[in-house]
């Protein structure tokens, strides 16, 4: 499936510019138009952190929230689909940092096929849920200023995906694109050749490509 029919048909959102520091429980502003936007001004980076200025929870128990959330297992995404793929053209356009590394003119001449397959998640856990919806409602009640002015609008990351990634390019190109990874520390976990095209699969790495985001004020624990 391709990745922009992918986010539509199961209501997510591309995450530009991804990192393997995006957790759940994370921020994000979603505007009309542009993609999401994990450093708007007077955004709290996490619910966590909108909770710590307000009062409501201390250092130690933002440090055990955001804890539990990275601990959070990966699973097998119950997708109809394994794979997503995306066009070569919009892989710029992903900024995803294991294809950042290799060259802008290599990702949109040579590069012939870039997948994400294998497809895992992580989901926020029902019990963390509850305790987000219980702060949110102290929040409302006793902080609403705080709310009112930093969290009310914004979205929540309540799910990440995950995908081994596949690039295939054409075997003339094969050679180019190992001076590259070498140069870069770039490793691939797999390589297989056939007689016109070389394949190369690298790891995650614990980078989400995609992510289901809930708006706060609308959050049920």
């Amino acid at each position: 499936m391709e990745i922009r029919k992918f986010r539509s048909e199961y209501n997510l959102e591309l995450i530009p510019a991804s990192h393997e520091g995006i957790i759940l429980g994370d921020l994000v502003w979603d505007p009309i138009l542009g993609p999401p936007d994990f450093s708007r001004k007077g955004m709290p980076n996490t619910i966590y952190t909108a909770f710590l200025d307000a009062g409501l929870i201390g250092d130690g128990n933002w440090k055990q929230f955001r804890k539990e959330n990275q601990d959070t297992p990966l699973v097998d995404a119950h997708f109809a689909t394994r794979n997503v793929d995306v066009n070569v053209e919009y892989i710029n356009e992903l900024q995803h940092p294991k294809i950042g590394r290799i060259s802008g003119d290599f990702r949109t001449e040579k590069l012939s096929k870039f997948t994400f397959e294998n497809l895992q998640m992580r989901e926020m856990d029902d019990l963390i849920r509850i305790k987000i919806d219980q702060f949110l409602e102290q929040m409302k009640a006793s902080r609403w200023s705080e709310y009112d002015g930093s969290i009310r609008r914004v979205f929540m990351i309540t799910e990440l995906y995950y995908g081994t990634i596949r690039m295939v390019i054409e075997k003339q190109f094969s050679t180019e694109l190992e001076v590259i990874l070498k140069k870069t520390e770039l490793q691939a976990s797999g390589r297989s050749e056939g007689s016109h095209a070389v394949e190369y699969e690298f790891s995650h790495d614990n980078v989400p490509f995609a992510m289901r985001i809930e708006r706060v004020r609308n959050f049920n624990g």
